[in-house]
């Protein structure tokens, strides 16, 4: 029976190693988006060497009323700002993200145009993207 129980455990473990590697955002539970939301293209990377990894850091989208930001990984002390076309800032918010969680922004008030979003951590490294409200 013992050998029994720890051929499931040892199977089970194995099943969650494969779906966490191959599927590495079958864990997360996203923010629902509208149909109408747009994904914003992230660029760049936080830590040594600044390269990119397999999975994404942060996850966002925005439609007419809000912008769903996933988080991805776990982080400390991130400042996410957004700016519009005449770099005001119109958003700035320290967050400590964790994976699996979520933060929505209500930009229903705010007015069309361009947009910049940026996640940077306490080193000064920066992901961000562009993205418009119509």
């Amino acid at each position: 029976m013992k050998t029994k129980v720890k051929t499931i455990k040892i199977v089970f473990s194995i099943i969650l190693l494969a779906t966490s590697v191959f599927m590495p955002y079958s864990s997360y539970a996203f923010s629902s988006t509208s149909e109408d939301s747009v994904p914003i293209d992230l660029s760049g990377a936080f830590g040594a060497g600044k390269q990119r990894s397999l999975t994404a850091d942060f996850v966002a989208s925005v439609d007419a009323n809000s912008i769903d930001i996933d988080y991805c990984k776990n982080y400390t002390n991130i400042t996410i700002e957004i700016t519009n076309a005449t770099a005001q800032t119109v958003y700035e918010k320290v967050v400590n993200p964790v994976a699996g969680e979520s933060l929505v922004i209500d930009i229903s008030d705010w007015a069309e145009g361009s947009y910049y979003i940026s996640f940077t951590n306490t080193s000064g490294d920066c992901i961000s993207g562009d993205f418009d409200i119509e």
